[in-house]
């Protein structure tokens, strides 16, 4: 725990900057997008906020708003991951600023190659609308996610005391929050799914248990 104290510790430079970057995004987001940067913290405790984004942007993935988040995402999520590597002593070729860089990428790919295979899979199988409406519900609690457990991302930076737990409570409030991700995702769109099951079977697997199984197996 020392050890991960004193490496979090000296590259402070760096985690300012990169939490620089995220919140002078929020900040642009927010002038920009205002409404819809509130709308998006509120997704969790209300539901038709969604809903009626999802009918204003009709079905639309790449917008500035979106583009913008998928940078906050990435790069909160990688400083999480990256606490979590320091905080547990993972032996890595890399170290400090290019470690979480290389982190960043790798999450970046991560994302995106999912989209790409869902993407696929749904048209080949003439589901694209579907697969559109699930996809902006799955981005969007992720977005609505990383703004909740920002604020804790930020305290296990800069908390230099108890920093294995902050660390893994830090962790298990965003494995619940994903958690909750799917149980709305499920509930806000039962009957989309009771009907396309087999799709939804195939997506489970393809997108969500494969690469986890992917991960174990690469880092055990």
């Amino acid at each position: 725990m020392f050890e991960a104290e004193k490496i979090i510790n000296l590259n402070n430079d760096w985690i300012t900057f990169v939490f620089f970057i995220i919140l002078s995004i929020l900040t642009t987001e927010k002038f920009l997008f205002g409404n819809r940067l509130v709308q998006t913290s509120t997704f969790f405790i209300k539901k038709n906020n969604l809903l009626s984004q999802f009918n204003r942007e009709k079905n639309t993935f790449f917008n500035l708003f979106q583009i913008l988040f998928y940078i906050v995402d990435v790069l909160t999520i990688a400083l999480l991951i990256y606490f979590l590597i320091e905080n547990l002593d993972i032996q890595m070729m890399l170290f400090g600023f290019e470690l979480y860089i290389g982190i960043a990428i790798g999450t970046a790919l991560y994302f995106l190659f999912r989209f790409l295979i869902g993407a696929f899979l749904a048209y080949s199988l003439e589901l694209g609308a579907i697969h559109n409406k699930i996809t902006f519900y799955k981005i969007n609690y992720l977005n609505n996610t990383v703004i909740w457990i920002l604020p804790f991302v930020l305290l296990v930076a800069y908390y230099n005391y108890h920093t294995s737990i902050v660390i893994n409570t830090t962790l298990i409030i965003f494995c619940i929050l994903l958690i909750f991700r799917y149980v709305f995702l499920i509930i806000n769109n039962k009957n989309l799914i009771i009907n396309n099951l087999f799709y939804f079977i195939l997506y489970l697997c393809a997108l969500e248990i494969a690469p986890l199984v992917i991960i174990v197996k690469l880092t055990i």
